[in-house]
């Protein structure tokens, strides 16, 4: 927005008023300093051009593009609707104060946009540069001065990320301060105000508070928002500020504060860690939270996210958000195993009693898939079950056991553990840097002169010496404990110490070793029916063919309940459902199933013409999920 030291300036007043035009004006986002062409002296060269013209510009047709750059290939929203106007004929002109407050991305994206205007014969008008895009031999002149914007642009964005790029390495903060924090000399310093409060952010976190308990407490205790804050900021300095689109505090906005590495005052350059020649990161000043504690958080919010299967194209194979932890054993850990999706718990009915169930998620949501769905309470059981065999079976030098002990140390030693991930951060990091030099000199060929190759010769003795160092500061650190499993099996996972546990405990000593659960549907015995992936394994592929298995042909499947334990006897009372219904407990007509199940049903198919004469006689009911109308000539229910 405009600093307060300037007024805005009213447009020309005059009494002609003569055809529509409009007008595109854009403030970049670089500082002030850099970018002195205000919105007002725009707006004052297109109306005079206008009025010279025999033409006005109404409010509606002033479009203008405040703190937005012209050189990055994104939507700009006020650009599209000022050329829609044109293109549509409603306007016949668009003036612009300059060629660059219209591009910087060189001649191939203004060229686009003339080709586009000579077709409905509009035109643009720049006005400082002189130029309108309807005269004859005008073109050369605009791709020349629009090949210039562009190397102007990618000048200053070279030198400003230069200075950056200094700063960064010699440890000093020359840009906006971080939530927590006040800059002092290019230092940073714990905020008297604000460091208080992501201290405490910090703490909840860490002893098991979500990010939006964390969130909600903000906002009830007035807390503004680090947007709001820097704006404010910006404002009572005289300076731009654009509105922010929120002032409340969210799950992100805290997630964005604690994932931070300005939290514990650490150089970072796109998220990424800032080392120096000797592999350590670089600080810039005192942080709030100390380096182990970063690594606890960062460790915390990867054990409550997961790694999305399914969605936008973008957010598959990332992880989530990492919001609240989990209330509930297994959510997060099942899948069905028909489709891939995630198990959704859901409550349900079963002969009047409550209890909650775990289905495929797909299903739940009317998606098409055969649906899985087990009892809750059976498969914690299974699970634990088969998770107690599993370690108790482990040989010494198993990598499961690899695993499970470096995720036990990671949350029993978290400062030991911390300082090892923070080496193998270095260390993997001047390994990259390796491989991306070498590359650049034998793939690429961007290393070629004799100077050149002796700068390539000393920047990799560099980096092979911050490899070393990091791997010989992993090497001095202590060794881990030995992992004693029994002691695991005989305590916590006993039968008579596991109930006890916290939920969020539970889920911990699941996750030690246990990647995923896969359910299928229920036409398969339970001992095949769940499959564990321990960490290591690949998890199976899903059946998706089983979806149509059991095509709806048209025909019912009645399930006549007989007394006693087995199919025999003298029959209860009979259930109709439709062919594939997700309650028959196996597929009728298949073999394998039906000598697989051994309970008091069996299951009979038969056209709807049919089911009055089967279920003569017999107590019938009709399958809610199936939503069938039951037959008139069969009055019992």
């Amino acid at each position: 927005m405009p600093a307060a030291s300037q007024p805005a300036t009213p447009p020309p007043s005059g009494s002609f008023i003569g055809e529509p035009a409009g007008a595109l004006i854009r403030l970049s986002a670089t500082p002030p300093a850099h970018d002195p062409f205000s919105p007002e002296n725009q707006r004052r060269l297109c109306h005079q051009a206008a009025e010279r013209n025999g033409e006005h510009i109404p409010p509606e047709y002033e479009f203008k593009e405040l703190d937005v750059s012209a050189r990055k290939d994104r939507t700009r929203r006020d650009l599209d609707a000022a050329l829609k106007l044109l293109l549509t004929g409603k306007i016949r002109t668009l003036y612009v104060a300059k060629l660059d407050r219209l591009s910087r991305r060189g001649m191939g994206h203004v060229g686009l946009i003339l080709d586009e205007l000579e077709k409905v014969g509009g035109r643009i008008v720049f006005v400082a540069d002189g130029l309108d895009t309807s005269k004859p031999g005008v073109r050369p002149i605009i791709a020349i001065l629009a090949e210039q914007a562009r190397a102007e642009s990618d000048n200053t964005s070279w030198r400003v990320g230069q200075w950056h790029m200094y700063n960064r390495r010699h440890g000093v903060w020359n840009q906006k301060r971080p939530y927590g924090y006040v800059v002092e000399n290019g230092r940073l310093r714990p905020h008297p105000i604000e460091a208080p409060i992501v201290r405490r952010m910090i703490d909840d976190f860490l002893g098991g508070a979500s990010l939006g308990s964390i969130a909600r407490w903000l906002n009830d205790e007035g807390v503004k928002t680090p947007n709001v804050v820097h704006a404010e900021e910006a404002r009572a300095a005289g300076r731009r500020a654009k509105t922010p689109p929120h002032d409340s505090w969210g799950v992100t906005s805290v997630r964005k504060v604690l994932s931070n590495p300005a939290v514990a005052a650490l150089v970072s350059n796109k998220r990424k860690l800032v080392y120096d020649e000797r592999g350590e990161p670089i600080s810039a000043g005192v942080g709030i939270a100390t380096l182990a504690e970063r690594a606890r958080i960062l460790a915390e919010l990867e054990r409550r996210s997961v790694v999305v299967q399914k969605g936008a194209v973008g957010r598959v194979g990332k992880r989530t958000g990492a919001g609240r932890p989990a209330e509930h054993l297994l959510v997060g850990f099942v899948r069905c195993a028909e489709c891939g999706a995630a198990g959704a718990r859901v409550l349900s009915t079963t002969r009047g009693d409550f209890a909650h169930q775990l289905r495929c998620g797909k299903k739940q949501t009317a998606g098409r898939c055969r649906g899985m769905y087990i009892m809750e309470r059976y498969l914690e059981d299974e699970v634990i079950s088969r998770l107690r065999a599993k370690l108790a079976a482990l040989e010494p030098g198993d990598p499961l056991l690899h695993e499970i002990a470096e995720r036990w140390f990671a949350q029993k030693l978290p400062d030991q553990e911390a300082d090892r991930r923070i080496l193998e951060e270095g260390r993997d990091a001047a390994k990259a840097r390796i491989a991306d030099l070498y590359a650049a000199r034998y793939e690429r060929g961007e290393f070629s002169t004799l100077d050149e190759v002796a700068t390539y010769e000393r920047l990799m003795e560099r980096l092979r010496k911050q490899r070393d160092a990091a791997e010989a500061a992993l090497a001095k650190l202590p060794p881990r404990p030995e992992f004693d499993l029994a002691t695991l099996l005989d305590g916590e996972l006993s039968i008579e110490t596991w109930p006890a546990l916290t939920v969020a405990r539970q889920r911990f000593l699941l996750s030690l070793a246990i990647h995923q659960v896969w359910v299928y549907s229920p036409d398969l015995p339970l001992q095949d029916r769940v499959v564990v992936v321990w960490h290591g394994e690949e998890p199976p592929k899903p059946r998706r063919g089983h979806e149509k298995v059991t095509p709806d042909d048209g025909r019912l499947a009645v399930m006549f309940h007989h007394r006693g334990a087995r199919a025999t006897g003298s029959v209860r009372y009979c259930i109709v459902h439709r062919r594939g219904c997700r309650r028959l407990p196996y597929q009728p007509g298949d073999p394998r199933w039906e000598a697989a199940y051994e309970g008091p049903a069996r299951i009979v198919l038969a056209q709807p013409a049919e089911v009055p004469l089967l279920t003569e006689g017999h107590a019938m009911r009709v399958c809610g999920d199936c939503q069938l109308e039951p037959p008139a000539e069969s009055a019992t229910r």
